[in-house]
């Protein structure tokens, strides 16, 4: 087993989740009457419990209690099996009218808090956590305390709206998708396909349906895929080019009996849409004795399947771990080596499932409820390369709420997205023990300013510069929305849609600098520029460091600040959000643009310069999405390759091999592992060089 500690296995909700895809072997659900007897009921809840239908066989238990109320433990039963039943409001309604027990239920607190927490009510939960910590004195009392400190965490950053509303529209599908049963597990295919899983029918299925006229068509069977006799559908991933379809088959055997619960399988897809029967991976992926599920595919620059997926085997770090695995042979899709575990950044001692790899934006979107969340399972993302992350980032309201959020994917090229969550949503849905399909449009009027300022000599990037955020209004008036110094060089503002900005940056030693931006009306922008600051000179008696009042900026206008016009300042420190990628729209930029090093290159070529090549193209578009990682490091460009039909597309200009050094190592971990540098002598291509 792995390294999680035996209590985690009571409170983490690996079982809960695992559960979810074993649900289409749970067996019929019995009644619950009122007047049954109190050993009548009892084994009602206990046939209930074997059957996986948690609900009813909680409302037995809790009936058998109202009859015997000193029967504290039926009264324990129910409340964990509320829990299991993801009515959080049942649960927390229930674990009230239980007091603490050291022997029997020593972690009742930390589950009573997490109900409340689920259930959305911030403020109860936070007194019930805090409260445990103080009292709980078990000998495991330093990794319960991180966990009850987490869980608080994610009350605050619930508290703080990060993201906020608006920030994303989201939606839930109606009959065409989703049912009182379970759907979960969406694949997005294009941007008018979505296969996903389904247990209406009291099975566990594939279905699809198409988006047509902005309606989605009723939900069908894929013709031709093949019935899995023995055991549940759980969730899947196609590869990039839509033959190859890798999903799990849970087996939903439970106890020391069971072998293997969920396994990886993949299946082909021809033109036609007929279907091969499905194989299952090796046992360097489906470990015997382990959970190995939630498959997502992506193929790396060489051309080969990179297999993502969760599993609980010995050796990670707790509850379900993320790991990797990259196919061998290219002529052989079940050669997988064996999987690697990503590491302590993305992996918990609590569950981490649902992984899915942006190529174009180089992110890996995933659920987790170990780290700081709204809720249980929230969706975070991370920036990286294809098996090495950075901090993950909480993707904030809509896209978390109070319940469990995850198995998010983007449909390409659509600004759209698919999630699955068990939350409340308006009339249409007043309870959480079922999960439903919902989707996101981040083409939602958002806007955001964010670019990096650098030396113009070493072309380093430049932290400690002060950034000065105004909205220009019709007429010439102004408001200033924020100030704000950024201890890195990059600066980060969120804007509002249909707006015109003036973006000041000062920093001490150097001369300071502005430009304007204008916002579009309609879809999900970044907006900003790479800035060069000149080092000042110190001449007629003034001081280094002066800025603004050492020498206008080229194409400012050399005046002050305005004032505050009273108009709001929604903006003024703003938490920034996580945006996923989407179209960009070209940026705004000043009638004259500040001096960079590269029109500098083009006057006066360095005697030795470095640019960063990430790619070759036929054709080169400066907005697509799949560069937002790389603009905050330096200017795009392209150039012919002579005798090809290519551009070689490169970033930045640096005079400094230390500066391009680093500016390498950046862009190799935002999603463009193969980059490399290049030397130019005297403005002239020498070739790639190692630094």
């Amino acid at each position: 087993m792995s390294h999680q500690p035996p209590f985690l296995l009571r409170c983490a909700g690996s079982l809960l989740f695992l559960g979810l895809l074993l649900s289409a072997c749970s067996g019929p659900r019995t009644t619950t009457q009122a007047k049954l007897p109190y050993k009548k009921l009892i084994q009602n809840a206990e046939v209930e419990t074997r059957a996986g239908n948690y609900l009813a066989a909680a409302d037995n238990y809790r009936k058998a209690y109202d009859q015997k109320p000193r029967k504290k433990e039926v009264l324990y039963q129910a409340a964990t099996l509320y829990t299991r039943a993801r009515d959080y409001k049942k649960a927390a309604n229930t674990y009230q009218f239980l007091e603490a027990d050291e022997q029997r239920w020593p972690l009742l607190g930390l589950q009573y808090g997490r109900a409340l927490k689920q259930d959305g009510r911030y403020e109860q939960a936070r007194r019930q956590l805090a409260l445990f910590r103080e009292a709980y004195n078990g000998a495991d009392r330093p990794i319960v305390t991180e966990i009850v400190n987490n869980e608080l965490a994610g009350i605050r950053l619930a508290e703080a709206g990060t993201a906020g509303p608006g920030a994303v529209d989201i939606d839930r599908p109606g009959r065409g998708i989703n049912t009182s049963a379970e759907e979960f597990g969406p694949v997005a295919i294009g941007g008018d396909q979505l296969f996903f899983t389904s247990t209406q029918g009291g099975q566990s299925r594939l279905y699809q349906s198409r988006l047509q006229a902005k309606e989605w068509t009723k939900a069908t069977v894929p013709p031709g895929f093949p019935v899995i006799a023995e055991g549940a559908f759980g969730t899947g991933s196609f590869s990039a080019d839509g033959r190859s379809f890798f999903f799990t088959i849970c087996s939903g055997l439970t106890g020391e009996e069971a072998t293997n619960r969920c396994e990886i399988f993949r299946g082909e897809r021809s033109l036609n849409g007929t279907w091969t029967q499905p194989t299952a991976l090796g046992p360097a992926i489906n470990i015997p004795g382990s959970n190995n599920a939630y498959p997502a595919v992506t193929t790396d620059p060489q051309g080969r399947t990179l297999l993502y997926f969760a599993s609980d085997r010995p050796g990670g770090r707790g509850g379900m771990d993320l790991y990797a695995c990259i196919q061998q042979d290219a002529t052989n899709s079940l050669s997988f080596i064996t999987p690697g575990n990503l590491g302590a950044v993305i992996n918990t001692v609590s569950d981490e499932i649902s992984p899915a790899f942006d190529t174009d934006g180089g992110y890996i979107f995933f659920a987790s409820n170990g780290h700081p969340g709204f809720g249980g399972l929230d969706v975070f993302r991370a920036a990286g390369t294809y098996t090495k992350f950075g901090q993950p980032e909480n993707m904030g309201e809509p896209v978390n709420s109070a319940a469990d959020d995850y198995g998010l994917v983007l449909a390409a090229n659509s600004g759209r997205a698919y999630l699955t969550s068990n939350r409340t949503y308006e009339d249409e849905k007043t309870t959480t023990v079922d999960s439903d399909i919902y989707t996101l449009n981040f083409q939602a009027g958002r806007a955001r300013l964010k670019a990096s300022i650098y030396d113009n000599t070493t072309g380093s990037e430049l932290g400690g510069a002060e950034i000065t955020l105004l909205e220009l209004f019709p007429g010439g008036s102004s408001s200033q929305l924020g100030q704000r110094q950024f201890p890195t060089g990059i600066y980060d503002f969120d804007l509002r849609p249909g707006s015109k900005y003036r973006v000041i940056i000062r920093r001490d030693g150097y001369q300071g600098t502005e430009y304007q931006v204008e916002t579009s009306l309609t879809g999900s922008s970044l907006y900003g520029q790479p800035v060069f600051l000149r080092r000042n000179a110190v001449t007629n008696g003034q001081s280094p460091g002066s800025g603004l009042d050492n020498e206008p900026a080229p194409g400012s206008s050399g005046i002050g600040l305005p004032t505050n016009t009273g108009r709001p300042t929604t903006l003024a420190g703003a938490p920034t959000y996580p945006t996923p990628p989407a179209p960009s729209v070209p940026n705004t930029a000043p009638a004259t643009a500040p001096t960079s090093p590269e029109s500098k290159a083009a006057k006066t070529p360095d005697a030795v310069a470095y640019r960063i090549q990430i790619s070759a193209e036929r054709t080169f578009d400066p907005t697509a999405g799949k560069y937002e990682s790389v603009r905050a490091i330096g200017n795009l460009q392209s150039e012919e390759i002579p005798g090809k039909a290519l551009r070689r597309v490169t970033v930045g200009y640096f005079t400094e091999p230390a500066a391009a050094k680093a500016a390498l190592s950046s862009i190799q971990s935002s999603g463009f592992p193969s980059a490399f540098a290049v030397r130019y002598d005297d403005g002239i291509r020498h070739g790639l060089v190692r630094l």
